[in-house]
């Protein structure tokens, strides 16, 4: 939960963390976390605590809502940074909006133990939410980040379902490494380099390298076994419910979306995604294309963020 905002019902000293899951602090964005228990034997616990702890938190009425977005609104310098009275205004617009994360967390009933990893995911995308209501548009702000928080909760779920299960203690370690590049792409509005990862987790530039290596190389199901091959891993393993028609007629037509929205990019934006994200294998690094490419890594940088703008405005139609 993020600090310094005492809810009229909860004691102050009460009020341990809830929005960071497994993350430290946000920089301007103080929160923090619930701590999940080592052996999972605490998950139920956790969850309960959480809940009750967001219940404290009074829901917002249409009048107050429109107010603290007023303030929000105006409270940002000319780079679109908050003020301080831009600040109290949003930590409160979010503190008591905690809900929406779980309830969309919820409608994907997955087991308890997983339900913290979901609800952290939802909490990230609140905060950017946050930051970008605008209350004069005349919807309300859980209408407007609702559909946000649910796209990145299932976001978080795909990653859960569609990789083979690594080690607990290494998956926990992955789910941080995750949220905390998310918190820092928004704070920064680029991806982050491994020292500003690492400071911001307070470990290891080399900590994070190694969890890349194990992120970039934890087999994804549909990944193919070689590199002519049109079988994936997933392929290979025994597939105790088998997929229906209606649910092949669904992935055909996502992937007719998906090539539709990468049509959209040029040539050298389609490489440069192609390259950084590992489409065709190994992820590469902006210094490592912009020499295959012949240009700055700046460029490249440019080029990307580029790229992905035209994926999200074609996936968002």
């Amino acid at each position: 939960m993020i600090n310094n905002i005492t809810p009229r019902t909860a004691k102050p000293d009460e009020l341990t963390s809830l929005l960071r899951t497994d993350l430290p602090d946000l920089g301007e964005i103080r929160v923090s976390v619930v701590e999940t228990s080592p052996d999972r034997s605490g998950e139920a616990d956790t969850l309960t605590r959480y809940l009750n702890q967001i219940a404290r938190w009074p829901r917002l009425g249409a009048e107050e809502e429109l107010r603290l977005g007023r303030l929000i609104k105006a409270g940002k310098d000319a780079d679109g940074n908050l003020t301080p009275a831009g600040q109290v205004a949003f930590e409160e617009l979010v503190n008591r909006n905690l809900r929406l994360p779980y309830h969309a967390a919820k409608q994907m009933r997955v087991p308890r133990e997983e339900m913290m990893e979901l609800v952290g995911a939802g909490n990230v995308a609140l905060l950017a939410a946050g930051r970008d209501f605008d209350a004069d548009l005349g919807h309300r702000f859980s209408t407007y980040a609702f559909w946000g928080i649910r796209s990145a909760v299932m976001r978080e779920l795909n990653f859960l379902r569609r990789t083979v299960r690594l080690p607990r203690n290494l998956h926990e370690q992955l789910s941080k490494l995750r949220k905390a590049e998310a918190a820092l792409i928004q704070k920064l509005g680029r991806e982050p380099e491994e020292e500003e990862v690492a400071a911001f987790l307070v470990c290891s530039p080399e900590k994070i390298i190694e969890l890349r290596s194990y992120q970039q190389h934890s087999q994804s199901l549909d990944a193919p076994l070689g590199e002519e091959s049109e079988t994936t891993f997933g392929d290979t393993l025994k597939d105790d419910d088998a997929t229906t028609p209606a649910a092949h007629a669904e992935a055909a037509d996502f992937k007719d979306a998906l090539r539709e929205v990468l049509a959209q990019l040029t040539p050298r934006e389609l490489e440069v995604t192609r390259l950084r994200h590992g489409l065709d294998g190994e992820e590469l690094t902006l210094d490592a294309i912009g020499q295959l490419q012949g240009v700055s890594r700046e460029r490249i940088r440019q080029i990307e963020a580029a790229a992905l703008r035209k994926l999200h405005l074609g996936i968002r139609r």
